[in-house]
């Protein structure tokens, strides 16, 4: 592909802010358009295992180490709980309340049996997801 095409096409969609976008915008557009890597849900092994593929890249270790990092967060497999949380919990208050805490997993199931109690529309499967990514992302030790 033409750097220029490739560079445009990247100009046309805008991507998400972080560490490893310019490198992302600068390297990987003079072969493949946007569409080739947005398109992809792959986890952090897999964009690492792609980029060792790409022997005419020459990137730096921290170059690479962004760009590894910003694929895998924008580009990476979704987390439902996740979405679900951002979805669901929004709904009555922001999702900054959730910086700083830590609960534990039994705590996170006291705290979302009370939000559905007040209304929150959660199936038992979606329950299960959301106290996963809270105790993931959120959690503490149990006591």
């Amino acid at each position: 592909m033409n750097l220029l095409l490739g560079a445009a096409a990247f100009a046309a969609s805008p991507l998400p802010e972080g560490p490893g976008k310019k490198t992302l915008e600068s390297a990987c557009s003079a072969c493949h358009a946007l569409d080739v890597i947005t398109s992809k849900t792959w986890d952090r092994k897999q964009w690492q295992d792609e980029l060792a593929k790409k022997k005419d890249l020459h990137l730096s270790r921290e170059e690479t180490i962004d760009l590894v990092g910003y694929l895998s967060r924008h580009f990476g497999p979704k987390d439902r709980g996740k979405e679900l949380v951002q979805e669901i919990c929004s709904f009555c208050h922001g999702l900054a309340k959730l910086q700083g805490q830590t609960y534990t997993r039994s705590e996170w199931e006291s705290v979302t049996k009370g939000m559905i109690f007040e209304g929150a529309p959660v199936t038992e499967k979606e329950y299960s997801l959301i106290l996963d990514y809270l105790e993931k992302n959120y959690g503490a030790e149990e006591k």
